[in-house]
């Protein structure tokens, strides 16, 4: 059953990536406008004073402009980076992105430990998670890695209602399939919608 739901995920993210790689990038500046101004607007940004974000790559939603908001909002914003042979994403506060992240794994631009303070879980009031694909229930695809469902499987019922994944809408799905350890959002925000599924 596994390999056969294994299969599809396959199936689905190389679809997905395959639509998300086909806009240009004077599109994925203007969706990813929007999806910013949505974030920047909604309950779950505005309560938080720590806010867990992501470095875009690969045609994701651009989180630059996101990022430099929250800072010039006063919150404390928090990146994740990958612990090398371990499955697990390690959180660190950003105050200058410019000096404190570099690529890292997988060329992702990720915060350099010797230049950024430790956080941790408990510090999230707002996690902000990109993905491949998702659908209306909140169901979300990543990577394959397991690294985003680990940290949202982690959270409080309290911190997981405030977990939004960010996405294009034509990463919109009708299903995503489902594991026993696949972790979902509270919230998808696109250009066209902000769903809602708690």
């Amino acid at each position: 059953m596994k390999a056969v739901e294994d299969r599809i995920k396959r199936s689905l993210r190389k679809e997905l990536l395959g639509k998300r790689r086909s806009l240009t990038p004077e599109q994925i500046a203007g969706k990813s406008a929007i999806i910013t101004s949505r974030v920047l607007q909604s309950w779950e940004y505005q309560q938080a004073r720590t806010v867990l974000l992501y470095a875009d790559f690969d045609c994701e939603v651009a989180t630059g402009d996101m990022i430099a908001s929250a800072l010039r909002d006063g919150k404390r914003v928090l990146l994740p980076r990958v612990r090398p042979g371990v499955p697990w994403l390690d959180l660190y506060f950003v105050e200058d992105v410019a000096k404190q992240v570099a690529p890292g794994s997988w060329n992702i631009p990720e915060p350099r430990p010797e230049a950024c303070e430790p956080g941790s879980l408990a510090d999230i009031e707002c996690v902000i998670a990109p993905g491949i694909g998702f659908d209306i229930h909140g169901g979300r695809l990543g990577y394959g890695g397991g690294y985003y469902d680990r940290l949202l499987n982690s959270l409080t019922p309290a911190q997981a209602r405030v977990a939004v994944g960010l996405g294009f809408e034509l990463q919109l799905v009708h299903e995503v399939p489902r594991g026993f350890f696949d972790a979902s959002v509270s919230i998808i925000c696109t250009e066209m919608n902000l769903i809602d599924n708690r």
